[in-house]
């Protein structure tokens, strides 16, 4: 199972999408106030659907949750797996790849990261590729790939210190996913 994230996006392409069957779900984007650190309680998840579910100690768990994105910071403590107790578990039927590059050497994937590929070739081609800020690498080079999944499937509990201030502490949506 697979979750596909997209950015604003027309009623009829989503449509088109949803009824792939590699899709599970896609959710049309809104804006609303930026407070990553309380978005789960924002959502009503500690009290409702991760309760439901089990907690957030499983919340997401046996999803697989891909991005088209900027890339991703395999160092980022959103995507260790040995933060918890149990271990992620090797997903069933998936078939991704952990590209290697310089900038995403061999061991950036793990249980929790289980695959990141790039896809820069057609902008190296067309001449739009900035390769002062992109990598030609799954590396983030801007951040953006690394603070939407961290939203989505990110670790729970993960301290946000910016600039030696703390802000609380992140979850991902479904933290147990990958």
């Amino acid at each position: 199972m697979a979750l596909l994230c997209l950015s604003p996006l027309n009623r009829l392409l989503a449509n088109k999408l949803s009824k792939r069957r590699e899709v599970a779900n896609v959710v049309l984007d809104f804006s609303v106030r930026t407070a990553t650190t309380h978005t789960p309680q924002f959502l009503g998840l500690p009290k409702g659907a991760w309760s439901q579910q089990g907690g957030y100690e499983t919340a997401g768990e046996g999803i697989v949750i891909g991005f088209i994105d900027t890339g991703i910071d395999p160092t980022h403590p959103s995507f260790a797996d040995d933060i918890s107790e149990h271990s992620y578990p090797v997903p069933a039927h998936f078939s991704g790849v952990c590209e290697v590059t310089r900038e995403f050497p061999s061991g950036s994937c793990n249980r929790k990261l289980v695959g990141a590929r790039h896809f820069a070739a057609s902008a190296i081609t067309r001449g739009i590729f900035n390769s002062s800020q992109d990598y030609a690498s799954p590396f983030d080079g801007d951040g953006h790939g690394t603070h939407t999944a961290s939203v989505a499937a990110g670790n729970h509990g993960i301290p946000v210190v910016v600039a030696g201030h703390h802000f609380g502490n992140a979850s991902g949506m479904a933290p147990r996913s990958q």
